[in-house]
C-alpha cells in the first residue's frame, strides 16, 4: 500500500473514461465546481473538484489537491476547467454550477472565451450596470423591480453581459442571486442540482469512506487516494443505481429513499465480500463495467 501511494503512476484523467462508459449520461450534462477542505493536525487539506451531476450525486471527474489554506485562485480553477474541455470537448456541457467562491472577471472571461455555460452564485453587494447606466448592487435589484422574483434580467457585470435572477425563500439569511451567461428557463431549479456535489463529498467522508481520517497530507498521494475512492464510489453507485431501476428501493413518509443508491451499491458490495461464494458475486457485480451488455448488469 505504501509503495502504491508513493510510487505509483496515475493518468488521473482516466476517470473521465470510466464515468463515461459506467453511467448512462445525457448527451449534455451538468458540470459542478466546488471544494472540501479539513485539517490533519495543522496542515491544511484543500481539495478542489469538478464532478458531473447523476441522480442526486456529483461523479468526480477531475479534481486538485492544493497545498493552500481558503479560496482557490482563478489559475487552479481555469486549469481543472481547461482538462474537462480537453477530455470532454464544450458541446458535451449543458452548464457549470458554481457558488460564490468561483466569480471573478478573470474567471467569467475565461469561461465566455471557452463558450462554457455556466450559473454561478453572486454575492449581494456586486456592483452591477442596469438600465442602460445605472449603477446598482444584485442584491438592490429584487426591490427596484418591485418583484419576488427576478429571471434571466439583462445586466453589465466587469463589463460582461451576462443575466441575474434572483430569489429569497421564506426564512432564508438571504437572496439567492445567480449570475449567468445564457437565458435559463428555470434558474432556481437548475441551481438546486448543484447540492448534488455536497452529497458525493459526504459520501468520501463521513457517511462512506471517511476521507478525513487518512493521516495522508501529501498532496500527490491523496490524489491518488481520491482516484481509488472514486473508481469504489463508481462502482458502488452504479450497482445501487441498477439495483433500484430493477427493483425500486423503499421511500419512506418523508418521500426520501429508505437508503442511497451508494449505501444500497456499497451494502451490495460488502455483502458479497462476505459471502460463501464471492467470486460468484463479484462477478455479477463488476458486470456493471460492460456497458455494452446493459441485461447482464440487472441485479
Amino acid at each position: 500500500m505504501c509503495r502504491f501511494f508513493t510510487d505509483f503512476s496515475i493518468d488521473l484523467s482516466s476517470i473521465v473514461i470510466l464515468v463515461l462508459k459506467l453511467f448512462p449520461l445525457n448527451d449534455k450534462c451538468v458540470l459542478i465546481l466546488d471544494r472540501t477542505n479539513w485539517k490533519w493536525g495543522k496542515t491544511p487539506i484543500n481539495i478542489l473538484m469538478l464532478s458531473i451531476a447523476y441522480r442526486g450525486i456529483g461523479i468526480p471527474l477531475f479534481w486538485a489537491v492544493l497545498d493552500l489554506e481558503g479560496n482557490t485562485c482563478t489559475e487552479d480553477r481555469t486549469r481543472l476547467l481547461r482538462r474537462v474541455i480537453e477530455r470532454l470537448g464544450v458541446d458535451k456541457v449543458d452548464v457549470l454550477l458554481g457558488d460564490r467562491e468561483f466569480v471573478g472577471a478573470e474567471c467569467f472571461n475565461f469561461l465566455i472565451e471557452q463558450d462554457i455555460p455556466f450559473a454561478i452564485r453572486a454575492k449581494q453587494n456586486f456592483v452591477a450596470e442596469v438600465d442602460g447606466g445605472a449603477r446598482l448592487p444584485l442584491g438592490h435589484l429584487r426591490k427596484k423591480l418591485g418583484q419576488k422574483r427576478v429571471y434571466n434580467y439583462p445586466v453589465k457585470l466587469w463589463g460582461f453581459n451576462l443575466y441575474v435572477s434572483v430569489d429569497r425563500k421564506k426564512g432564508a439569511k438571504e437572496q439567492l442571486i445567480l449570475v449567468s451567461n445564457i437565458r435559463l428557463s428555470d434558474p432556481f431549479r437548475l441551481y438546486k442540482r448543484r447540492w448534488e456535489i455536497e452529497t458525493l463529498f459526504g459520501c468520501l467522508k463521513t457517511r462512506g469512506f471517511c476521507l478525513e481520517d487518512t493521516h495522508i497530507t501529501d498532496p500527490d498521494k491523496i490524489e491518488r487516494v481520491l482516484f481509488v475512492l472514486t473508481i469504489a464510489l463508481c462502482w458502488a453507485y452504479r450497482v445501487g443505481d441498477l439495483k433500484d431501476k430493477s427493483k425500486p428501493i423503499e421511500i419512506k413518509a418523508h418521500g426520501r429513499r429508505a437508503r442511497s443508491l451508494f449505501r444500497e451499491g456499497l451494502n451490495l458490495i460488502r455483502k458479497a465480500v462476505f459471502s460463501r461464494w464471492p467470486k460468484r458475486e463479484f462477478r455479477r457485480l463488476l458486470s456493471c463495467f460492460i456497458r455494452s451488455q446493459p441485461r447482464g448488469c440487472v441485479l
